[in-house]
C-alpha cells in the first residue's frame, strides 16, 4: 500500500534527507519548521485513511442488482473497458513485396534459359526453328506481359516485358549470328541492338499500359546506339554527341507531352552523359602544339563549347521554371564568358589577370543592374573571374609585405625585383572584389563602404612598396594614413568613430613594423602612435575611447621611450627606470583598470628587458622591484579606491629586500620576513586603536604569521635544539600570554599553534624510543571511540524516527 508520511525523504521533492539536516540539500524545503510537524500528522492522517479505505474495499456488500455498498453510499457499477488486443508485431516480408521477389527470379530464370536454350539447341535447330520458336517466344512473352499490365497486374507485366525485350535482344543477336545483318562489327550490332530496343520499347511505351520498363529500356537503347556510332564518323567527333544530346531531348519531349513519368528522366539522364562527351571533346581540342590561341580556339573546336552552351537551355523546353531557367542560363553565360576568354589565359599572367579582371567588372556591372531574381546570371561569372583575380591581389600583397619586412639594411631601400604581375593591377583588382562583395551581399554594403578607402589605401601603399622606392616613403604614406584614419575616428561619437579608430590604430602598428629596420623612422612612428593614443584618451568621444586610448597609450609611451634610448645609443640597463617611473605615474594620474594593466605589462616587460641585459643581475633587479613598489604603494595611497595595492606594493618593496639580501649571502629567513612583519603588525595595532570595533584575527594575523611560520619552518627542517628555537619559543609565550590577558585571538592562537608544533618538534627525538604497543593501543583507542560514536548516532537516527512515525 501507498504511504504518504515518509521522514526519511522530502514531502515536496522526494529526495532523501541526511541525518541532522534542518532543510533539504534539493529544494531547501525548511524542516524544523512548525508547519512540518503539521504536514508530517496530516500525511500520517491520510495513511490510516487510505488503509482504512482499503479494507472496506476488500469486503465488498452488495445491494441490489449491478450496485456495491460502500460506508453507506450506492456505486453505480461502471462496466469495465475491455483491454485492447495487443496488435501482432510484423515479422517478415511484406505482403506487397513477395510477389516483387518472386516475379523478379522468375524473370531471371526464363532469360538464363533463353541464354541456355540458344547456346545448346542453336547447332540442331534449323533456321525455321530458331527463328519459330525465338519470335514466339518473344511474341508471347511481351503479349501477355502487356495483357497483364492492362488487367492491373503491373509487377508481372513488368517483369514478362524485361523478358520479351530480353528475348528481342537474344533475337538481334541471333540474326546477326545466322549472317542475315550483313558483316557487321561490334560496335555495328550494338548499333542496330539499341535501334532496335529503343524502337520497340518507345512503342511499348506510349502503350496505355505505362510500363516503367519499356520508358527505361527506351533511353538504354538510344544509349546503346550512340555507344555503337561513336567514333565511326570521320572527322565528326563533336557532331555525334550534338545530335545524340537532340535526340534525347526529342526523348524527353515524347515522354513530357505524353504524362509519362519515368521517360523524361531517363532521357536527360542519358542527354547529360552526351553533353559531357560533346563538353569534354571540345575542350580537350583546343590546343593547338601545346598553346591556346584565338585563331586555334575558333579554327578547332572552339565552336563546340558553344554549341554545349546553347544545348544547356533545352531543358527549358520542357519546364520553364525560374530555378531550373536560371540555372541553365547560367550554366549557359559561364560557359560562353570561358570559351571566349579562354586564349588570354596562355598570355603571360599580366594580360591573363587583366582579362580576369575586365570579365569581373563587366559581370559585376550586368548583375547591378539586373533584377535581384536574375543578378546570379552574371553573379556566378564574375565569381569564377574573382578566384584568379583575389589570388593575384593576395601573391601582390604578401610581395609587397615581405620586401618592407626584408629591406636591405644598409641603405634602406626595398627590392625593385619584378612583381608576379604588374603592381597597377593591385588597386583596380581591390576595387572590383569589394564592387562584388557589395552586389553579391547587400547586408554588407555598409560595412564595405567602410572599409573600401581602408582597402584601397592599403593596397596603393602596398604597390608603392612594389616599386622599389626607398623605406621611409612606405612608413610615412602608412602612417600618415593611420594618423588620418585616428584623426576621422575622434570627430564620430558613434560606430564609425570607433571602427576608424581601430583601423587607424593596426595602420599605425603596421607603420611600426615596417619601420623596424630603422630606429630613428621607428621612433618616429611610435611617437605619432603615442600622441594617437593620447588624442583618443583625451579628446575621444565616442563610448570606447578612453578604453582604447587607455590600452594604448602606456604600452605607445613605453616603447617610444625604448625606442629614443636606443637611437641615443643609451644602456640597456638604464632604459628601464625611466620608463617605469613614466608609465607609474600616468597610471597614478589616471587610475583606470585598462590603463593600469597596461602600464604593469609596459613597465614589467621594460624591467625584464633591462635586468637580463645587466651583468649584475640581482641588483638591477632589485632596483626595479623597489621603484615598482614604490609606485604601486604610492596609488594605493593617492587613491582611496586603490588600497588593496598596498599589499602588492609592499610585496614588491619585500621582494626587492630578499633578493639584496640574498644577493648579500643571508641566509636567515628572519631577515627577510621580519620588517615586513612588523610593518603588518603595526598596521594592524593602528587599525585596533582606530576602529576598537576591528577583529584581530585579520588585522595582526596576516603579520603575526609572517613573523613566526618562517623562522617554525626552519626549525622543523633543521636543527630543533637551537638558538632559534629558543627564541621562536619565548615568543609565543610571550603571544599567547599576551593575547589571553587582552582577550586577543590574533596572538593567543598563533602563539599557541606555532609553539605547540615546536614542543611536538622538539620531541621528535625521544619518539622513535616509544614501545610499539603505544602506537597500537592509541590506534585501538581511536577506532573504538569511532566506532561507540558512529552507532550512538545510528541509534539516535532510528529514536528520532520512531518519534516523527508516532506523531498524530
Amino acid at each position: 500500500m501507498t504511504r504518504y508520511a515518509d521522514p526519511f525523504t522530502c514531502p515536496d521533492c522526494h529526495m532523501p534527507i541526511p541525518p541532522g539536516a534542518d532543510t533539504c540539500r534539493s529544494c531547501a524545503l525548511p524542516l524544523t519548521h512548525p508547519l512540518a510537524g503539521e504536514l508530517l500528522r496530516t500525511l500520517a492522517r491520510a495513511d490510516d485513511l487510505l488503509g482504512q479505505l482499503r479494507a472496506t474495499a476488500t469486503r465488498p456488500v452488495t445491494v441490489g442488482p449491478g450496485a456495491v455498498s460502500t460506508g453507506g453510499s450506492l456505486i453505480p457499477p461502471v462496466a469495465p473497458m475491455p483491454a485492447a488486443a495487443p496488435s501482432p508485431r510484423r515479422t517478415g516480408l511484406r505482403a506487397a513485396t513477395v510477389p516483387q521477389v518472386l516475379l523478379g527470379l522468375g524473370a531471371t530464370c526464363l532469360l538464363v534459359a533463353a541464354v541456355i536454350f540458344l547456346a545448346v539447341a542453336w547447332s540442331w535447330l534449323g533456321i525455321e526453328g530458331r527463328t519459330t520458336v525465338l519470335v514466339a517466344l518473344t511474341a508471347v512473352s511481351g503479349g501477355t506481359g502487356a495483357w497483364l499490365a492492362g488487367r492491373g497486374l503491373r509487377v508481372a507485366g513488368e517483369a514478362l516485358t524485361v523478358v520479351a525485350l530480353g528475348l528481342l535482344t537474344l533475337d538481334v543477336v541471333g540474326a546477326d549470328s545466322a549472317g542475315w545483318l550483313g558483316d557487321l562489327s561490334t560496335a555495328g550490332l550494338v548499333a542496330v541492338v539499341g535501334g532496335v530496343l529503343g524502337s520497340v520499347s518507345l512503342g511499348l511505351a506510349l502503350t496505355p499500359t505505362r510500363l516503367v520498363v519499356p520508358q527505361l529500356t527506351a533511353a538504354l537503347g538510344l544509349g546503346l546506339t550512340w555507344a555503337g556510332t561513336e567514333g565511326t564518323v570521320d572527322g565528326q567527333d563533336l557532331l555525334v554527341p550534338t545530335l545524340v544530346v537532340l535526340a534525347f531531348a526529342a526523348l524527353a519531349l515524347v515522354g513530357r507531352t505524353t504524362r509519362r513519368t519515368v521517360l523524361p528522366w531517363a532521357a536527360l539522364v542519358g542527354a547529360g552523359f552526351a553533353w559531357f562527351d560533346l563538353l569534354v571533346s571540345s575542350l580537350d581540342g583546343l590546343e593547338v602544339d601545346g598553346v591556346v590561341s584565338f585563331a586555334g580556339v575558333w579554327g578547332g573546336t572552339g565552336w563546340g563549347v558553344l554549341v554545349a552552351a546553347a544545348l544547356l537551355l533545352l531543358p527549358l523546353v520542357l519546364d520553364r521554371r525560374h530555378e531550373l531557367a536560371l540555372t541553365c542560363l547560367t550554366g549557359a553565360t559561364v560557359l560562353t564568358t570561358g570559351i571566349l576568354t579562354a586564349p588570354a589565359f596562355d598570355e603571360p599572367l599580366t594580360t591573363a589577370t587583366a582579362v580576369a579582371l575586365g570579365v569581373l567588372l563587366a559581370a559585376t556591372a550586368t548583375a547591378r543592374l539586373m533584377p535581384r531574381a536574375w543578378s546570379a546570371l552574371a553573379l556566378v561569372p564574375a565569381a569564377l573571374a574573382a578566384l584568379p583575380v583575389t589570388v593575384v591581389a593576395a601573391a601582390l600583397l604578401l610581395d609587397a609585405g615581405s620586401r618592407v619586412l626584408l629591406v636591405d639594411g644598409q641603405d634602406l631601400r626595398l627590392s625593385d625585383d619584378d612583381a608576379l604581375v604588374h603592381p597597377a593591377l593591385l588597386v583596380p583588382a581591390t576595387t572590383a572584389l569589394l564592387l562584388l562583395v557589395a552586389v553579391a551581399l547587400p547586408v554588407v554594403q555598409r560595412f564595405v563602404r567602410t572599409l573600401a578607402p581602408l582597402a584601397l589605401v592599403v593596397t596603393a601603399v602596398a604597390t608603392l612598396a612594389l616599386l622599389g622606392v626607398p623605406l621611409w616613403t612606405v612608413v610615412v604614406a602608412t602612417a600618415v594614413v593611420g594618423a588620418a584614419l585616428v584623426t576621422d575616428g575622434l570627430r564620430h561619437d558613434a560606430r564609425a568613430g570607433t571602427v576608424r579608430a581601430v583601423v587607424g590604430g593596426v595602420v599605425l602598428l603596421a607603420a611600426v613594423v615596417a619601420s623596424l629596420p630603422s630606429p630613428a623612422l621607428l621612433t618616429g612612428t611610435l611617437a605619432l602612435l603615442t600622441l594617437a593614443a593620447t588624442a583618443l584618451l583625451l579628446r575621444g568621444r565616442f563610448p570606447e575611447a578612453d578604453l582604447l586610448g587607455g590600452v594604448t597609450l602606456p604600452v605607445a609611451l613605453a616603447a617610444t621611450m625604448w625606442s629614443a634610448a636606443d637611437l641615443a645609443d643609451a644602456d640597456t640597463v638604464l632604459r628601464a627606470v625611466p620608463v617605469l617611473v613614466v608609465v607609474g605615474l600616468l597610471a597614478i594620474a589616471r587610475p583606470r583598470v585598462e590603463l593600469e594593466t597596461s602600464a604593469a605589462l609596459a613597465g614589467a616587460t621594460a624591467a625584464v628587458l633591462s635586468v637580463a641585459a645587466a651583468v649584475d643581475e640581482p641588483t638591477a633587479l632589485a632596483v626595479h622591484l623597489t621603484v615598482a613598489g614604490a609606485l604601486v604603494t604610492a596609488t594605493s595611497l593617492v587613491h582611496t579606491s586603490r588600497r588593496p595595492l598596498g599589499w602588492v606594493g609592499g610585496l614588491l618593496l619585500a621582494a626587492a629586500t630578499w633578493v639584496r639580501l640574498a644577493d648579500l649571502g643571508v641566509e636567515a629567513p628572519e631577515a627577510y620576513t621580519l620588517p615586513t612583519a612588523a610593518a603588518l603588525v603595526l598596521l594592524g595595532l593602528h587599525r585596533l586603536r582606530t576602529a576598537p570595533e576591528a577583529a584581530s584575527t585579520t588585522t595582526l594575523g596576516p603579520g603575526l604569521v609572517l613573523a613566526t611560520v618562517p623562522s617554525l619552518l626552519w626549525v622543523l627542517a633543521g636543527d630543533p635544539i637551537s638558538l632559534r628555537a629558543l627564541l621562536l619559543g619565548a615568543a609565543c609565550l610571550a603571544l599567547a600570554l599576551l593575547g589571553a590577558r587582552l582577550r586577543w585571538s590574533a596572538p593567543l592562537v598563533v602563539g599557541a599553534v606555532v609553539g605547540g608544533l615546536l614542543v611536538l618538534r622538539e620531541l621528535a627525538p625521544y619518539a622513535q624510543q616509544t614501545p610499539q604497543w603505544v602506537v597500537i593501543g592509541l590506534a585501538g583507542t581511536v577506532l573504538t571511540v569511532v566506532g561507540v560514536t558512529w552507532e550512538r548516532r545510528l541509534h539516535e537516527l532510528h529514536q528520532a524516527a520512531t518519534y516523527l512515525e508516532r506523531l498524530r
